[in-house]
């Protein structure tokens, strides 16, 4: 009988598929589909083959922490999309706190793979604690969940045909998900990266708050509330970046 393939012995990678089914089944169930459920199922699969990838290589291997980088950023955005269907009422609470539990420990289970430094395959038991990643305590990641929130009452009072619902759907969502994974990403350079994407996602939001009312689909005072959320995303990303900039000039 021909023995398992290596990862599959592993207890993280047991963990990981049974948040995986978990997400699917959020996803499959879904009543309206919208752009988070698309960003969830990438992120899910994105979790598994960056693991793999990295278990096929040496322990204290760069590209191997490299790809155990992106696997953990990836829990950031499953757990972030999964914030996304809360805000658009498109997931039951208690169906994304089950997913949101296993996501949780996937990603403290591969932390631990990651600061393994022998040349051998085994796992480090980490304390799990409550289903709370990082960047849910960043008043930046709370105030884009703000904006998702208030976008979609507004796209309850358009046209279900309107092309702007999609794009509002994609931009608001986009910089939620690109800032919970900007966070998660190890090198400053990576973290801006992600937090330039974000900050273009709400200017991209700006402008079509902008667009609809000059099209006369919705009136200035509707789209008042929302402006001024996306305006302090944007400040607060470009502060974000700055930083991150100094410091890097800083360092020797």
């Amino acid at each position: 009988m021909q023995a398992g393939l290596s990862h599959e012995r592993l207890d993280v990678y047991k963990v990981y598929l049974d948040a995986a089914s978990l997400c699917g089944d959020i996803v499959t169930g879904a009543a309206t589909p919208i752009v988070a459920f698309d960003h969830l199922d990438r992120a899910i699969e994105s979790i598994g083959i960056n693991f793999m990838r990295a278990n096929g290589l040496a322990f204290g291997s760069p590209q191997r922490a490299s790809y155990l980088d992106v696997s953990i950023a990836s829990t950031h955005e499953c757990a972030a999309s999964l914030d996304v269907c809360l805000a658009r009422r498109s997931v039951e609470e208690h169906a994304c706190a089950n997913a949101m539990g296993k996501l949780w420990r996937v990603r403290g289970m591969l932390l631990g793979l990651k600061r393994i430094s022998e040349n051998r395959v085994r796992e480090v038991s980490e304390p799990y604690g409550s289903a709370r990643f990082p960047f849910v305590e960043l008043d930046l990641y709370q105030v884009a969940l703000r904006g998702v929130r208030w976008t979609h009452e507004l796209l309850e009072e358009l046209d279900p045909k309107a092309r702007v619902r999609r794009k509002l759907d994609t931009s608001t969502t986009g910089t939620v998900l690109n800032v919970a994974e900007g966070h998660g990403r190890a090198s400053i350079a990576d973290q801006n990266r992600f937090m330039k994407t974000a900050q273009e996602h709400a200017c991209q939001t700006l402008l079509l708050l902008d667009l609809t009312v000059a099209r006369r689909e919705i009136t200035p005072a509707r789209v008042a509330e929302g402006k001024t959320i996306q305006g302090r995303i944007i400040s607060m990303l470009h502060a974000w970046c700055a930083s991150n900039e100094a410091k890097e000039k800083a360092e020797p």
